[in-house]
């Protein structure tokens, strides 16, 4: 464990489209911690990008191949938008399964987040993911499994979280003398999962998400003629109007996964 105000160093395996809103989230839920972490940002260099990433990725971001001889304190993958897709058809699934294996030489922990988490979970103990024909959309309270785990340090139990995914896993498919399951929910599944020495942490819901993501998530995917429902327990002031009921358990799951570090 770091010691109070101890520089942390954070390699942040970012896999999600718009690689600068998830750092910006990212800052967010780390509130009052940035000033003591240097974070790396990486992409898999076996990625095929679908668009021309913009002048801020290109100069800061490195390829995983470039930082491999590094050692961190702590990895985050992020999430993918890739949850319909079969693992191994992803097109860095092979170099995505490498850095989980690097990782185990070269961090204390790593922190797996929505479509990384569940991937994670297949690597290391072969957990299926189910495809969902409704999206798991909204925020959701969580069921506490193990009150006083360290990550939940400050949250109580009334936790709420964001989700937004085509997928799922079965909280029978976690074995117990693989994996300590913290928390799930009736509705998503499984959420927050470690394994039993703790170096990896599964979160699958979206816990770095700001106030107004899911917003924009719901009219891109109306504004593309898709039917899909309005995101559950989140539009719940007058008029539609959007109380965030999840950053302050957000910002303590992150700030309780650094000071484990």
């Amino acid at each position: 464990m770091k010691k109070q105000n101890e520089r942390i160093s954070l390699l942040v395996l970012n896999l999600m489209p718009n690689k600068l809103e998830t750092e910006n989230q990212l800052n967010d839920v780390f509130s009052g911690n940035n000033k003591y972490l240097e974070k790396t940002y990486c992409y898999p260099g076996t990625h095929q990008f679908k668009s021309i990433q913009p002048k801020e990725v290109q100069e800061r971001y490195y390829r995983f191949d470039e930082l491999k001889d590094n050692s961190y304190d702590g990895l985050i993958i992020t999430g993918a938008p890739v949850e319909h897709i079969p693992f191994q058809e992803v097109d860095y699934w092979e170099e995505f399964c490498k850095i989980i294996d690097w990782s185990k030489q070269h961090c204390k922990k790593v922190l797996f987040l929505c479509w990384a988490a569940q991937a994670g979970m297949y690597y290391v103990a072969k957990v299926p993911k189910k495809v969902c024909f409704e999206k798991k959309f909204g925020i959701y309270k969580l069921n506490v499994q193990y009150a006083d785990h360290e990550l939940l340090n400050g949250m109580g139990e009334d936790i709420w979280m964001p989700f937004s995914r085509y997928s799922t896993t079965d909280k029978r498919d976690l074995s117990d003398d693989k994996f300590n399951l913290i928390a799930d929910s009736p509705d998503v599944g499984p959420v927050i999962v470690e394994t039993k020495d703790q170096k990896f942490t599964f979160v699958t819901g979206h816990p770095e998400y700001e106030t107004k993501m899911l917003d924009k998530e719901y009219w891109r995917d109306i504004n593309k003629g898709k039917k899909i429902k309005k995101p559950a327990n989140y539009y719940t002031g007058q008029n539609n109007r959007i109380i965030n009921t999840w950053t302050i358990h957000s910002q303590r799951l992150f700030n309780n996964w650094l000071k484990a570090l």
